[in-house]
């Protein structure tokens, strides 16, 4: 494996389970974990979690590519593994 195959392999995993950290993001960030309590205090969790899944996804231009339901997030029950829309070459 070259450099710039190793870099991929590194983004690859990361992008899979980018749902997973964002959620733990909020979790470990006081003022994002009060604004996310907040938001779930007038919604449901699951409309609060689903629009921010979503919007990964949409933002970043990211495809599904299945599902965890073992998160390290204790505020997802689960959540949709994605891959890159686009094509990279290792050369």
């Amino acid at each position: 494996m070259n450099p710039n195959e190793y870099a991929i392999s590194v983004i690859d995993a990361f992008v899979k389970n980018i749902t997973d950290y964002v959620f733990l993001n909020i979790q470990n960030n006081e003022n994002l974990m009060r604004e996310y309590q907040m938001m779930v205090d007038d919604n449901s969790p699951e409309t609060i979690n689903q629009a921010i899944g979503k919007k990964v996804k949409e933002m970043l231009d990211l495809e599904n590519d299945g599902t965890c339901s073992t998160p390290k997030s204790r505020l997802i029950k689960s959540y949709t593994y994605h891959k890159s829309k686009h094509s990279f070459s290792a050369l």
